[in-house]
């Protein structure tokens, strides 16, 4: 219980309601993906179904969060080869998106969004053009930033057969996420097992077959589309929603047991929650 700096212990003296805010930190680069995985635990156990606009919400940060975590790590990526255009550009371009998350949230990391139920801010109509502006004028940016990556002969020679995990090491390790899916692997929790927003929007798992260095650049910035895509359909969603609860009103978590998975932008995270019915979870494995 002492992993993650004592947090799965810590969990036990928590609240329902505090250890979203405990989970958070985590990781400051997925920081809503433990949320993610911990609301759906709880609601397993609980037997919540939660309404469309709170699918649509969760999904909207947990994309927003995709793009600017394979941001960091493409701009840090083209640090450590030495070309730096490419660790400014990724970076300026993330800026955007932290900026759309203070809007929405409040915060540029750690959102505080996710609650058992439900979310505990709505995105309103009025923020909605400001976001879609924003993911349009991202596309174009990816645009260059996929360019400069796939078009340079040095990152070409630098990254290309180097660092090769095959299929079949993905397996033998365990290997989870783009990393998986730049092997040839695809799986992806958000098409495996639904959950949010994800069963009700159209999109692709991203893979490629060289399983190198170059394919995990070529498969982040390729489902950082995917993420825009989804995003926009779930606007839509949240016009279409209007006027729907952004929270159910649990009372009380039952006894029971709870598994929740959620697709990280560096792979699965999976939670695993012990309930005695009291107000705390008895066990909390991450």
């Amino acid at each position: 219980g002492y992993n993650h700096r004592g947090i799965e212990k810590l969990s036990e003296s928590k609240t329902y309601e505090q250890v979203f805010f405990l989970v958070e930190r985590i990781c400051g680069i997925c920081s809503t993906s433990h949320p993610f995985a911990f609301a759906n635990a709880v609601e397993e156990i609980v037997n919540a179904e939660i309404t469309d606009r709170t699918k649509y919400i969760r999904s909207i940060i947990g994309e927003l969060e995709r793009i600017h975590s394979h941001l960091l790590w493409v701009g840090l990526a083209g640090h450590f080869l030495g070309y730096n255009t490419v660790f400014m550009w990724a970076w300026k371009y993330r800026e955007p998106i932290l900026d759309l998350f203070e809007m929405i949230t409040g915060n540029r990391n750690s959102y505080a969004m996710f609650k058992v139920g439900g979310v505990r801010r709505d995105i309103d109509d009025d923020k909605i053009p400001l976001i879609r502006k924003t993911m349009a004028d991202f596309r174009k940016k990816n645009d260059l930033l996929t360019g400069a990556v796939m078009d340079d002969p040095v990152i070409h020679a630098r990254t290309k057969g180097v660092g090769i995990l095959t299929r079949q090491d993905v397996i033998d390790y365990a290997a989870v996420g783009p990393v998986a899916r730049a092997s040839g692997v695809a799986i992806d929790v958000r098409k495996d097992d639904p959950y949010a927003a994800y069963p009700l929007v159209n999109w692709m798992v991203i893979t490629s077959e060289a399983g190198d260095v170059f394919a995990k650049a070529e498969v982040r910035l390729l489902e950082m589309y995917e993420s825009i895509s989804i995003i926009e359909q779930c606007l839509t969603g949240l016009e279409k929603t209007k006027g729907q609860d952004i929270a159910l009103k649990i009372k009380e978590i039952p006894e029971g047991i709870g598994t929740g998975r959620a697709e990280a932008p560096r792979g699965e995270v999976f939670h695993f929650v012990v309930s005695d019915g009291s107000n705390s979870p008895a066990r909390h494995k991450i």
